[in-house]
């Protein structure tokens, strides 16, 4: 894409970014991703100059643009293959997008953006997640009825490699992206694991994994629900939460466990819309819309109150974000549900998508949420009730503590009476539930 292309993504940032934004830091953030792209290459350095020379920002938007815009547009023309190779133009959206430091802010290249809207898709079958920055991506959960499911592979296994290649200090959506292909063409894992001396290698023919939004099911001899939802996505996500509360309802059960590790939100009509089923008359409003002149809008819902009264507890986790996060902290701060877990991403706003000339998106965040007793959700998190975090032993070991402590609570609640006086049966057995990650392969 030329300069003026790119223009569009850079006035898109700084006519509606939440918060206001120097256009220096744009700028600047932008060359110093090509000058370091351009580092080591060959061409001769009359034909790079152009790029180290953009400097001396004066603070006006258009006409520092347009001294980066020359710059760009000179060595662009100049090294076509150099810039073709590297998508120098994604490198400035990119990295624009990246200075703001905003979870909701970001660059998607238009295979991210294509995959973004995916419910199925060709792979083996896995859901990644890097809880630490320095460490390949572990499976955090694999698929039923997936190729990884009959592999061998395990929860707790760290991806290293893919086809041969090292990825250890790649991105979970570079390692889910290499991990993808055509159906029934073989790809070969490397991982490593816990307790064994040297890497496992797995290969195995890709396919189409459809992977269910919301899952629902009843927890073995007790009147207790079990509802994960992954995301706030379509209009049948919002139907199948609704439909699982009022068959719960139906059949008498007296809590819930509503799962919503790993969901990283979705529609905000759809979190809106499934909110409903949780909350009463009285907490019908779940938070606030803050735009970038301050004012607050609430997020109203028009109650259903599904749980006639059930027990609720809510496991959350780091990967749980934006509307997922805004649902966990009105149900907290109404006290309808205990939150258990650990503390969530802190990533909540919206974003508006800007689709540019070569079907690749910038989303830029225009709102940001709080609480509705007005505390701070962005950057900040909501903080569990009662606070357990999952190691990479217990993903290994197939356990789950913080379903387990889920239960736990509900069980004392059941049991000691604190809703509808219900009780229940102790030590209430349950199949391991997967855990959750941030990226699918």
């Amino acid at each position: 894409m030329s300069a003026a292309e790119l223009y569009v993504g850079y006035r898109a940032i700084l006519d509606n970014y939440v918060d206001p934004v120097d256009d220096t830091q744009l700028i600047t953030a932008a060359s110093g991703s090509l000058q370091q792209g351009l580092r080591g290459q060959p061409a001769p350095p009359l034909l790079t100059m152009p790029m180290y020379m953009v400097g001396g920002l004066s603070g006006n938007a258009d006409q520092d643009w347009q001294a980066f815009g020359d710059a760009y547009d000179s060595v662009v023309s100049k090294l076509p293959d150099w810039a073709q190779q590297n998508h120098a133009d994604w490198t400035v959206l990119r990295s624009m997008a990246d200075s703001l430091h905003d979870g909701h802010t970001s660059f998607l290249t238009p295979d991210e953006a294509a995959r973004s809207h995916e419910t199925s898709f060709a792979g083996i079958g896995v859901l990644m997640s890097r809880p630490q920055d320095n460490q390949p991506p572990l499976i955090a959960e694999i698929f039923p009825n997936s190729p990884a499911a009959s592999s061998g592979l395990k929860r707790g296994d760290r991806i290293v490699g893919v086809d041969g290649q090292d990825v250890t200090g790649q991105t979970v959506a570079d390692v889910a992206s290499l991990i993808r292909g055509q159906p029934g063409t073989n790809v070969r894992i490397q991982v490593t694991r816990l307790n064994s001396p040297q890497p496992l290698d797995f290969t195995m023919k890709r396919a189409t994994v459809q992977v269910d939004q919301v899952i629902g099911r009843q927890v073995p001899n007790a009147p207790i629900g079990y509802m994960k939802i992954r995301q706030f996505g379509d209009p049948s996500v919002v139907d199948n939460v609704l439909g699982i509360l009022d068959q719960g309802h139906q059949r008498g059960l007296k809590g819930w466990v509503i799962d919503l590790r790993g969901n990283p939100g979705g529609s905000l009509n759809a979190v809106l819309a499934a909110a409903a089923g949780f909350v009463d008359t009285d907490h019908s409003t779940i938070g606030y819309q803050v735009d970038r002149q301050r004012r607050q809008t609430p997020l109203q819902t028009q109650s259903l109150n599904l749980l006639g009264g059930a027990t609720l507890v809510v496991l959350v986790d780091h990967d749980t974000a934006s509307g997922a996060e805004i649902l966990a902290a009105a149900l907290q701060e109404a006290k309808v549900a205990t939150i258990v877990g650990s503390k969530t991403a802190g990533n909540v706003g919206v974003a508006t998508q800007l689709t540019l000339p070569d079907d690749s998106v910038l989303q830029v965040t225009e709102q940001r949420f709080v609480s509705p007793s007005g505390a701070q959700l962005d950057g900040v998190g909501v903080t569990p009730d009662v606070q357990v975090d999952m190691t990479d032993e217990d993903l290994e070991n197939d356990r789950d503590p913080q379903l387990g402590k889920a239960l736990e609570v509900m069980v004392q609640k059941l049991t000691s009476g604190s809703s509808n006086g219900a009780t229940g049966a102790t030590g209430v057995p349950v199949a391991p539930t997967p855990a959750t990650g941030t990226s699918g392969g």
